[in-house]
């Protein structure tokens, strides 16, 4: 497995990276059709970067990164590996290299928002405001692998939530890390 630079890649390598958004990007809310799929993968690329995973020419997944905040901040947005390569490293390979990527970009911090819209954290179905900070400081997985567990591995830690972002009782969970070396 390599991880290269998206943008210089061809044509059928960005076509398998929209298809992997809407085919292996979990959650009802991704892409659900290579229209806008495509419309992403070229958005992220015009306006930030990508790191793809490839090995021989089958992409495994995809990572990019959205500039904020003049540069300083690096939104990991969206990350995408294929269900049948997970858990092998691939994701963590990704990170790595979008971690790299932004660092060099003069980023100071990444970021991304990991949504609870299916039930499987904590912070799901209850009413934030009533508590927040003690919502937030005992946050946990309910046992189905929500992807804020393996972030939380990576470094990222949660720096806050956004109640109600997809729905009532469905929150964005906001997470950062530092890109210092």
């Amino acid at each position: 497995m390599n991880i290269v630079d998206l943008s210089v890649q061809s044509e059928r390598t960005r076509e398998q990276a929209a298809g992997l958004l809407v085919h292996h990007f979990d959650g009802p809310l991704g892409w659900p059709d290579l229209d806008l799929a495509r419309e992403e993968v070229e958005r992220v690329l015009r306006e930030g970067f990508a790191c793809a995973a490839l090995d021989s020419q089958e992409l495994l997944g995809w990572v990019g990164g959205l500039p904020e905040y003049d540069r300083r901040v690096w939104e990991l947005h969206p990350m995408v590996v294929h269900s049948h390569f997970r858990r092998k490293g691939i994701g963590r390979s990704l990170v790595a290299a979008f971690e790299r990527e932004a660092r060099e970009r003069g980023g100071l911090t990444a970021t991304l928002g990991a949504d609870d819209n299916t039930g499987m954290t904590s912070l799901s179905g209850v009413d934030l405001y009533s508590d927040l900070v003690r919502h937030l400081a005992e946050t946990r997985d309910l046992g189905r692998g929500h992807p804020f567990g393996f972030y939380l591995k990576l470094g990222f830690v949660i720096t806050g939530i956004m109640p109600d972002a997809n729905g009532p009782g469905k929150p964005d969970i906001y997470m950062s890390k530092p890109l210092r070396p």
